[in-house]
């Protein structure tokens, strides 16, 4: 049985990982080769607004993770997903 990544607080659903993590942890999901593809796709564009440099900075990090430590990455994936 998956957990819920969702938990009830005052009878609202919120997140119990922080936003980011759960980006970073989608982000992980894709594998090395889709996630360098979409860094190219991202440094490729002409206009990089805030959110672009966010989502690129969220994507190296997971690239840097799967690489570094791919046990622990597997694991969060897992607790996560």
């Amino acid at each position: 049985m998956q957990k819920e990544p969702y938990q009830l607080i005052r009878g609202h659903k919120t997140m119990k990982w922080s936003r980011s993590v759960v980006k970073d942890v989608r982000a992980m999901t894709l594998g090395i080769d889709l996630l360098d593809q979409e860094i190219k796709f991202w440094e490729n564009k002409k206009n990089t607004d805030r959110s672009i440099k966010k989502r690129l900075e969220r994507l190296n990090e997971a690239r840097k993770q799967l690489i570094q430590n791919p046990e622990s990455a597997n694991e969060l994936m897992g607790k996560i997903s």
